[in-house]
């Protein structure tokens, strides 16, 4: 977020099951719009070919989102909520 806020594109890659705590952490830190391109859950595969896979199916939008101008990326993500994963049980 640092870089950021310096101006400096970057994109956030992260589990889609962390997508909305890392912007409940960004939005705390006051960065509304943090690009975020998710990455399916678990990142961590221990087989270096799926791993690879990951890395190429996000590559595009990595790409958009660095090559976007910075007042469309705060539109798009100012806006933009990522759901809980599936295995976040309510506490209703």
């Amino acid at each position: 977020m640092e870089l950021e806020k310096a101006g400096v594109a970057t994109v956030t890659l992260i589990s889609l099951s962390f997508c909305s705590l890392a912007q409940i952490v960004a939005r705390g830190q006051g960065f509304l719009s943090l690009p975020i391109a998710p990455l399916p859950h678990p990142v961590g595969d221990a087989d270096p070919e799926r791993v690879r896979e990951k890395g190429t199916n996000v590559a595009s939008e990595v790409i958009r989102l660095l090559l976007t101008e910075r007042e469309a990326l705060e539109e798009e993500f100012s806006h933009k909520r990522f759901s809980l994963p599936e295995h976040v049980v309510s506490r209703r």
